[in-house]
């Protein structure tokens, strides 16, 4: 049995040795997105030419998938000297206010490092005080997408969100949910927003 068990290891450490020159690979093809290019998933998924194809697994790739810019990516390995990438990215949703160190997140939440300023320029800016609201505050902003937020300003008596041709307030998301039909049909001045129905102003 100790014979067998041996020949086992020696075989498996003579794949193993095989594996690391051939089979290698050739090519690295990359589908990237606006923000990561072909040479920055390359760079996280670890993978270039000369490497050993078989070596390529999600342990190795695992960089690539837990950065915060990468939603989903697919790592496929094409015998015998290809390997292809393609990398769906989170998009931005909002900042925290101007300059380099503000805050940029994901439409799901996730905190987006490293955003270029062409990136950020155009994004509505979250701000506020008292308990973090932020969660709400990009729901909020998702649900408002097609009439153009620009600010959403948050406190512990609700949000103020300022939209291309209207000011809103509401005391959280599910009353801007409940009057939603209203708050669709409104356009210009200010509304509050409340559970119990809107009240219109400066129009």
């Amino acid at each position: 049995m100790r014979r067998v068990l041996i020949v086992l290891w020696s075989v498996v450490l003579v794949a193993l040795i095989v594996t690391r020159f051939w089979p290698s690979i050739e090519r690295v093809e990359v589908i990237g997105g606006p923000h990561h290019d072909a040479e920055a998933v390359r760079q996280l998924a670890r993978v270039a030419p000369g490497d050993p194809l078989l070596w390529v697994t999600r342990w190795r790739v695992r960089d690539l998938s837990n950065d915060p810019w990468v939603r989903r990516a697919r790592v496929i390995r094409h015998w015998p000297d290809a390997v292809a990438i393609r990398v769906w990215e989170r998009e931005p949703l909002a900042r925290s206010g101007p300059g380099e160190d503000a805050h940029v997140w994901a439409k799901d939440g996730t905190r987006l490092p490293g955003a270029r300023p062409e990136e950020r320029a155009d994004l509505p800016v979250l701000e506020g005080w008292g308990g973090d609201r932020s969660e709400e505050a990009l729901r909020l902003l998702r649900l408002l997408t097609d009439r153009e937020p620009e600010v959403v300003q948050y406190s512990p008596e609700g949000f103020e969100i300022t939209l291309s041709d209207t000011v809103l307030f509401t005391p959280d998301l599910a009353a801007m949910r409940r009057q939603w039909a209203a708050v669709e049909s409104h356009r210009g001045g200010r509304l509050a927003v409340y559970p119990w129905g809107v009240s219109k102003a400066n129009e």
